[in-house]
C-alpha cells in the first residue's frame, strides 16, 4: 500500500490550444533563398490546467482500481492535473502543423514521494513510468520519456533508447517538489533542461531520429501518465506546452517562461559609475544591478579611475540576493576589492589566487586609467570572480575569487560599488555569456588526411540578436591556402534535410561562397605572404567571433601563429530578416581542429 503526502483535493482545469544537403562540390552555390523552407519555431498547445476542459480534446482514464486524473489546486502552482493511478489522453495537436526538425514539450511536473503504509519507509522514486508517450491507435508503436529521462521509440522502423533506468539512473528530477523540465527530439538527437539547467544532451549517429520526431508528428494521440510497460505513480502535471521545431533558451528557462524576457539590468543603464573627481564616498554610488540566473556568465570592461589614496580607492563589486539594498529579502553573499580583499558570510569560506600583486605603492599609480575585465561565472553553487586590470604603462593585475552561494539554482545580483573612485563601462564587451554544448572537440583526421566536407564540428545556434565565441587549435597539412578551417552559416536545419540552406561558406584565406557571400564584405590585417601563412596556421591559435544585429552578420577570425604573426580577417554581410534562428559549424579539408570547449559561448550585450 502506498499513502500520499499532499492535502486534499480542489478542482477546476484549462486549456488554451494555438493550432498556430549540401555535400557540394567545390565553390558551389546554394539554390536561392526564396525556394527554401526555413523551420520555425511554433508553440501549437498549451495546456494550462486552469478549469475544466472539453473532453473532446482530453480524455481521462483510470488503472485497474485506480483513480482517473482531475484537478487539484496547488499551494505553489494553484489548478494543475493531477494524476493518482490514472492517465489522460490528449488529440495530438502537432497533427495540424508541418514538423521539421524536431518536437518540443516544456512542463512543470511534481512527483509524490511514495511510501510504504505499513513501515512508512519511503519507496524508490519512480523511475520506469511513463511521464508523457506518443502513440498510434493501437499501441504497438509508441516513443515514451520518464523521469529518469529514459527515452524509448518502437516504431515499423526501428527501435531506440537511452537513459533506461536499469543501466543508468540519472538522477533527473527529485520527488516531492516542483521541476521545470523542457525536452527537444531532433532530427540528431534529444536534449533536457531541468529548471533551466541542461542535463542530458544526446547526438546520436547510430539512428535517424528524424523517424522519431516524424513519429511524434503524426501519430493521433499524446498520453500523460502512461505509456511505458510500467504503471506511472502519482505526480502532478502543469502548463504543458507543445512546439513544433527545435526550442531555444527562451522556452527552456522556468525564469524566462514565467516572466517573460528576463530581466538582467535593471533600471537605465548607469555608463560611468561614481562622480569623475573620484569624490564618491564608500556606499553612495552604485553601478545598475546586474541579475544573474543559475549556470550563467557575465563579462564586465570597464576603465578604472581612483584618488590614488589607498589600495581599496577603486572598483568593489557585491553579490547579493536577488533583492533591492536593504530591502525585504536582502542579503550579501560577498564584498570583494581589487586589492585582495572582502567580507561577507560567503567570502568567509572562499579562497583567492593572485597575479602580479606586491607591490602597493605602485599597484595604486597603476589603477589609474587601468583597463580591468571582471567575470562572474556561476556552475551549480560555485559562483567564481576572476578580475584582470591591465595598467597603462603594461603591468597586470589578476585576482580570482572562489566560493559557494545558495544552492546554485536561484537568482543572483551582483553591482559595482565606488569609493573615491569611478569607472567607465565599455558597452561594446560588457555581456552575459551562456556556454554552449560541445560533444566533438576534436574535428578530422589528425594527420590531416580529411577530405572536403566530411568532417564537421558540432552545429552551434545563435538566436537572434545573440553572438557566438569559438576558439581552436588549427593544424593543416599546409599543401594550400583552404586546407585550414572553414565555417558555414545556415538556417537552423540538418546538413542535406528539408529546410537546410547555406547562407555562406568562408575560410581561413579570405574567400567564400554562398547567396549570402556574394552581397558580402570583407577586410583583413597581416595577410600577403601566403609562402608564410601556410606555415603559420600549423597550430596556430584561432578565435572567431559571429555577430548578430538585425539582418546584419559579422564574423571576425583571428589567427595567432607560434611565432607571433596574426592574421585578421571580418566579413560582413546580410542574412534573412534576422528574427530566425541559425546555426553555424565548422568544416575542415586537409586539415584538423581542437576546439577548446571552456571557451565557445553565445553572448549579448548587457548594454542595449
Amino acid at each position: 500500500m502506498k499513502t500520499r503526502k499532499w492535502p486534499s483535493l480542489l478542482l477546476t482545469m484549462a486549456i488554451s490550444v494555438f493550432f498556430f544537403s549540401s555535400c557540394k562540390d567545390w565553390g558551389q552555390m546554394d539554390p536561392p533563398a526564396g525556394n527554401q523552407v526555413y523551420p520555425k519555431l511554433e508553440k501549437v498547445a498549451n495546456y494550462t490546467f486552469d478549469e475544466e476542459l472539453d473532453p473532446t480534446v482530453i480524455q481521462y482514464f483510470a488503472y485497474t482500481n485506480g483513480e482517473a486524473p482531475d484537478l487539484y489546486n496547488d499551494n505553489d502552482r494553484g489548478s494543475v492535473l493531477y494524476l493518482n493511478e490514472g492517465y489522460a489522453r490528449i488529440s495530438n495537436p502537432l497533427n495540424n502543423v508541418k514538423v521539421q526538425n524536431a518536437v518540443s514539450l516544456t512542463f512543470w511536473v511534481k512527483q509524490a514521494i511514495q511510501t510504504d503504509e505499513e513501515t512508512k519507509e519511503e519507496l524508490p522514486q519512480d523511475l520506469e513510468g511513463a511521464l508523457f508517450s506518443f502513440q498510434n491507435e493501437n499501441g504497438a508503436q509508441r516513443m515514451f520519456f520518464t523521469a529518469n529521462g529514459w527515452l524509448r521509440y518502437e516504431g515499423l522502423d526501428g527501435t531506440y533508447e537511452d537513459n533506461n533506468p536499469e543501466i543508468d539512473k540519472t538522477g533527473l528530477i527529485t520527488a516531492g517538489e516542483w521541476h521545470f523540465v523542457a525536452i527537444s527530439v531532433t532530427n540528431n538527437g534529444y536534449f533536457v533542461y531541468v529548471d533551466g539547467l541542461k542535463k542530458i544532451y544526446r547526438n546520436v549517429t547510430d539512428f535517424d531520429c528524424s523517424k522519431i520526431v516524424q513519429f511524434m508528428a503524426s501519430v493521433p494521440y499524446l498520453y500523460i501518465g502512461y505509456g511505458s510497460d510500467t504503471q506511472t505513480n502519482e505526480m502532478m502535471i502543469d502548463d504543458l506546452m507543445i512546439y513544433r521545431n527545435t526550442i531555444t533558451k527562451k522556452e527552456w528557462s522556468p525564469i524566462i517562461s514565467e516572466e517573460g524576457a528576463f530581466e538582467y539590468v535593471v533600471g537605465d543603464p548607469i555608463l560611468t559609475v561614481g562622480a569623475t573627481d573620484n569624490s564618491s564616498a564608500w556606499w553612495t554610488t552604485f553601478s545598475n544591478y546586474f541579475r544573474i540566473p543559475a549556470e550563467s556568465k557575465m563579462n564586465f570592461k570597464f576603465t578604472n579611475h581612483t584618488n590614488g589614496v589607498g589600495n581599496w580607492n577603486n572598483w568593489n563589486f557585491c553579490l547579493s540576493t536577488d533583492g533591492e539594498r536593504d530591502g525585504t529579502g536582502y542579503t550579501e553573499y560577498f564584498v570583494i576589492r581589487s586589492d585582495l580583499y572582502g567580507w561577507g558570510d560567503a567570502y568567509a569560506t572562499g579562497t583567492w589566487t593572485s597575479e602580479g600583486y606586491g607591490d602597493w605603492d605602485a599597484f595604486r599609480v597603476d589603477m589609474e586609467g587601468a583597463e580591468v575585465t571582471v567575470t562572474i561565472e556561476r556552475s551549480g553553487s560555485k559562483v567564481t570572480v576572476d578580475a584582470v586590470a591591465k595598467a597603462l604603462n603594461g603591468n597586470v593585475y589578476r585576482e580570482t575569487f572562489t566560493t559557494v552561494c545558495g544552492d546554485g539554482t536561484q537568482v543572483v545580483r551582483g553591482f559595482f560599488i565606488m569609493d573615491s573612485s569611478h569607472i567607465v563601462f565599455d558597452t561594446a564587451e560588457t555581456s552575459v555569456l551562456t556556454n554552449v554544448p560541445v560533444t566533438k572537440t576534436t574535428i578530422g583526421a589528425e594527420d590531416c588526411s580529411a577530405p572536403w566536407w566530411t568532417e564537421f564540428s558540432d552545429y552551434f545556434q545563435i538566436p537572434a540578436e545573440q553572438n557566438l565565441h569559438l576558439e581552436f587549435e588549427n593544424h593543416t597539412n599546409g599543401v594550400g591556402n583552404w586546407n585550414n578551417w572553414n565555417l558555414c552559416l545556415s538556417t537552423d536545419a540538418e546538413r542535406n534535410v528539408d529546410g537546410y540552406a547555406e547562407y555562406f561558406v568562408i575560410r581561413s584565406d579570405l574567400y567564400g561562397w554562398g547567396d549570402a557571400y556574394a552581397a558580402g564584405t570583407w577586410t583583413s590585417d597581416g595577410y600577403g605572404d601566403w609562402d608564410a601563412f601556410r606555415v603559420d596556421m600549423e597550430g596556430a591559435q584561432v578565435t572567431i567571433d559571429i555577430l548578430r544585429s538585425g539582418a546584419t552578420v559579422t564574423v571576425t577570425a583571428i589567427a595567432t601563429s607560434k611565432n607571433g604573426n596574426v592574421y585578421k580577417e571580418t566579413f560582413v554581410t546580410e542574412c534573412g530578416d534576422g528574427n530566425q534562428m541559425v546555426r553555424v559549424f565548422l568544416i575542415v579539408d586537409g586539415a584538423y581542429l581542437n576546439i577548446d570547449s571552456s571557451k565557445c559561448y553565445l553572448y549579448a550585450p548587457l548594454f542595449k
